[in-house]
């Protein structure tokens, strides 16, 4: 056994957890506290890696409906109140014998052994589309309740798993076209919404500005939280009387004759900047009749298709079912999820940069600033002094930003090498997944791999300023104990299947 336990793919993962705590260690000030914390994570997560490594897969998917109804149950705890531990506005931690870990980390894993096994059961049927209808609600059950957290880019995550596995367990490719676009308009659609209204505040503060001062200083106090309150009037009592400036301001906003003058204002805006696509989306009116005559559509063509059998009358079906969908989708979705204010301005901060030049596009800003600012050799592990100080000129480095930090210390050669060890794993994943000579071994592989891929490529995306920032860490490199558990769990179910690539033939 010793000659088949794939020791390169332990360097990938070993080498880029111990980068992680240099990384940290040389941040200084709490970067040191999270460096001794993420080395006792890393000694724990090699520990299961070996565990799952000798522990045949198989039996995973022997437990698959037990993993996914165990991830779907810690799901629903994290959102009650006295369940969940709320931090930084996202009700997504649970808290066991005063340890804190993320289930939607787990969840990942969850999904695609369950996926995986679904897929080899009915691998024969997959490429028709009503075998897509379950493997679709295993990946929306999940990302439906953390999106409700909210977190919107884990969901996210979940949806890119899906059509993922779709696409290598055969699935009928058109299909999953479909089933990607519906999830783009599902989650666009309500953001494009948000976006029409946050882009207002600017206008409406310098419209009362002129009639009505006081009203101009609590929508500058609050700034895009205004629409909470303007649509959630009690919220404005539950603001800690702490926050006494943020607490007046609401107060002020919520009294019913300034209600109805922003309403107003907001309204003589809308008509000074018509907008056809804005107005018909917001309409419940126009998305439920519309929603309703493309199922007629697809109704009507459907009955013709199986009467007459012309193909351009299927064509109509799939093009009429896909509208449909996607409407409906954006449309519950836009009712169920309250999109909270930091979510949407991480979105236009990176749409509209020009909106927020102190604001939330400060961390993107500084995100190039740190990554370039130690050229090619670096600063050194313990000379960059864009994460010290009690207000760092890079915020919360240590987790969507910590590349960045990289940069700093170690320079370019040291990104370099960190590049080579994260697709390195991202490699010997897709190996691992060609080699494996049963379907279940795989699927698990490739979805395994995709989790890590699509960590990098997002993270590393966010930090050069081509993604918005969505909270997605850095696989072994970031600090956090759930993620580093997880995918070390991850790369030992890979060893395994690497290991038995012809026992399990």
């Amino acid at each position: 056994m010793r000659g088949k336990i794939d020791y390169l793919l332990i360097t990938f993962a070993v080498g880029s957890s111990l980068i992680g705590i240099l990384t940290l260690l040389g941040g200084g000030g709490i970067g040191e506290e999270l460096a001794f914390k993420k080395t006792l994570w890393l000694i724990i997560g090699v520990a299961l890696m070996l565990v799952f490594a000798f522990t045949n897969y198989q039996k995973l998917g022997v437990y698959a409906p037990l993993l996914y109804g165990l991830g779907i149950l810690l799901l629903v705890l994290t959102l009650l109140p006295f369940v969940g531990t709320k931090i930084k506005g996202a009700r997504a931690w649970l808290r066991l014998y005063g340890m804190g870990f993320q289930p939607s980390e787990f969840m990942k894993l969850f999904l695609v052994i369950a996926l995986s096994r679904y897929l080899v059961l009915r691998e024969t049927e997959i490429d028709k589309p009503r075998e897509l209808i379950i493997p679709a609600l295993m990946a929306l059950v999940p990302a439906v309740l953390i999106a409700l957290q909210p977190d919107l880019g884990y969901a996210m995550m979940y949806l890119v798993l899906l059509f993922a596995l779709l696409y290598i367990g055969g699935a009928n490719t058109s299909v999953i076209f479909g089933f990607a676009i519906v999830g783009f308009s599902t989650l666009v659609i309500p953001l494009y919404l948000e976006y029409e209204k946050y882009i207002l505040v600017d206008d409406l503060y310098a419209r009362l500005k002129e009639i009505n001062f006081r009203l101009a200083d609590a929508v500058r106090v609050l700034s895009f939280e205004i629409w909470e309150y303007i649509e959630r009037p009690e919220l404005s009592g539950l603001i800690s009387e702490k926050d006494s400036l943020k607490r007046w301001a609401a107060m002020e906003l919520v009294k019913s004759d300034n209600l109805a003058l922003l309403k107003t204002i907001v309204q003589d805006l809308e008509k000074e900047n018509p907008s056809l696509l804005r107005d018909f989306f917001r309409s419940n009116l126009a998305m439920i009749l519309s929603i309703v005559v493309l199922a007629l559509i697809y109704f009507i063509f459907w009955v013709l298709y199986y009467a007459i059998r012309r193909a351009w009358y299927r064509r109509i079906t799939t093009m009429a079912l896909i509208g449909a969908l996607s409407l409906a989708g954006a449309f519950v979705f836009r009712k169920l999820v309250n999109f909270k204010p930091h979510q949407v301005v991480r979105i236009i901060s990176f749409a509209n940069p020009e909106k927020f030049p102190k604001g939330a596009g400060y961390q993107l800003r500084h995100s190039l600033i740190t990554l370039g600012s130690g050229k090619i050799l670096g600063k050194g592990i313990f000379k960059g002094d864009m994460t010290r100080g009690e207000t760092p000129y890079l915020p919360e480095w240590y987790n969507d930003f910590i590349f960045s930090v990289i940069g700093e210390q170690f320079g370019l050669w040291g990104t370099t090498l960190t590049l080579f060890f994260l697709f390195g794993l991202v490699f010997r994943g897709v190996q691992i997944a060609l080699q494996s000579k049963d379907d279940f071994g795989a699927l698990l592989a490739a979805g395994i791999t995709v989790i890590f891929f699509s960590h990098i490529v997002i993270n590393i995306g966010i930090a050069l300023g081509l993604l918005p920032v969505t909270g997605i860490p850095l696989v072994f490199v970031s600090y956090g104990g759930s993620n580093m558990i997880v995918s070390f769990i991850a790369v030992g179910i890979l060893l395994n299947i690497y290991m038995r690539r012809f026992i399990n033939a």
